[in-house]
């Protein structure tokens, strides 16, 4: 009996030694796996570009992550936040003001300005445009060219200006071949979304160059997944290079479509940009307008269809005839009109210092007018 109690006090030391042994072992073991695994996504990934601890936490960015940032921190100081106020008259006489958001592109600077490439839709018909460029109070804009058909405006601000509000180092942006892009490429678009300033958002290239009716206006754009949203109009489309391949412009919003913007193609819009710079005086109407469709016409007891008269421009072609604010315009130098681009087309057609016939409609009364067309002010959006 004592001889086995002995030997089993004995047994309990020597498996009590050997169990320490193995647990004593064991720690080292189990710290070096994870140690292992703390370590293996940074030192074994070859996509990692950065590393950075905070406390315990080990916070890494990888190779395409630090691209995007590259991308983005490059061509964010190009891209210029658009402020635009437009004045007008309603259907009832009463005067407003309205203000609209949008972006820019910085394409070229001299010794005295910088330009900024944006759609025309952004600054059209507005009494005063003004221009952010990282993140600095707005400086005035002034009218260069325009092109409604294409959808395209220059704008000019004085370096001047912006060094008054901080901005003394305007960069210019890169423009790159939209034609040597291919769907599936990576692309970013960067602007003024919803008017609160830049942000980026990132898609692939879905189509190449196609031709897409936009508000009546046929372009010649790309197509992206890049979310585009209200105030990224003008704004830059660039692939992962930083390169400029398209200014986008609009995005179909239909609760059954999901992930299309367009954004016209660099390719296209740089020969209209250079002969924005260059361009030639035109005439103008001289006044701010809106279509009217019949159901609105309808709805406002208004006699017909046609172009409403919300503002006449002082010193403009209509300010020297007998048009006023709130009138219709149904018919320009014979030819119906029933919206802006039928009466824009039909001034385009126009010479400077050509009269011209205007039949309008003011309270019910309809009467021709004649109107010299005078030469168009480049400060006149």
């Amino acid at each position: 009996m004592k001889k086995n109690f002995i030997r089993n006090t004995v047994l309990a030391v020597v498996l009590c030694g050997v169990i320490g042994l193995g647990i004593g072992s064991a720690i080292p073991v189990t710290e070096s796996i994870i140690e292992h695994f703390n370590t293996a996504s940074v030192s074994n990934d070859a996509d990692v570009i950065s590393t950075e601890t905070t406390g315990n936490v080990r916070v890494t960015m990888d190779e395409a992550s630090q691209n995007t940032v590259e991308i983005i921190n490059k061509v964010k100081p190009t891209v210029a936040c658009i402020t635009s106020i437009t004045q007008g008259v309603d259907f009832f006489n009463q005067a407003y003001q309205s203000e609209g958001a949008g972006s820019g592109i910085v394409f070229y600077k001299d010794s005295d300005n910088a330009y900024i490439v944006t759609n025309y839709h952004v600054v059209s018909g507005a009494s005063q445009v003004g221009i952010s460029l990282s993140e600095s109070d707005l400086v005035e804009a002034k009218l260069v060219g325009k092109d409604s058909n294409a959808d395209l405006a220059v704008l000019s601000v004085s370096l001047s200006d912006l060094a008054k509000v901080g901005v003394t180092d305007v960069q210019v942006a890169e423009f790159g071949d939209s034609e040597a892009m291919e769907v599936g490429e990576t692309v970013i678009a960067i602007g003024n979304a919803l008017g609160e300033g830049n942000t980026a958002t990132k898609g692939i290239l879905s189509s190449q160059t196609r031709d897409v009716n936009i508000d009546g206006t046929k372009l010649t754009v790309l197509q992206t997944d890049a979310a585009i949203n209200p105030g990224n109009s003008g704004g830059a489309l660039v692939n992962s290079k930083g390169q400029v391949i398209g200014i986008n412009t609009a995005k179909i919003s239909m609760t059954t479509v999901e992930g299309i913007g367009y954004s016209i193609a660099s390719d296209v819009a740089k020969p209209i940009i250079e002969e924005l710079m260059n361009s030639t005086s035109t005439p103008t109407l001289g006044v701010y307008i809106t279509s009217i469709s019949e159901e609105v016409a309808q709805q406002n007891n208004l006699p017909q269809a046609g172009v409403l008269v919300q503002k006449v421009i002082e010193g403009g072609s209509a300010s020297y005839a007998d048009i006023q604010a709130g009138d219709l315009i149904t018919s320009f130098n014979g030819t119906p009109v029933f919206s802006t681009d039928e009466l824009m087309s039909a001034v385009k057609e126009c010479k400077i210092g050509q009269t011209v016939s205007v039949t309008i409609v003011r309270n019910g009364t309809t009467k021709t007018v004649s109107v010299k067309m005078l030469e168009s002010s480049s400060s006149t959006f």
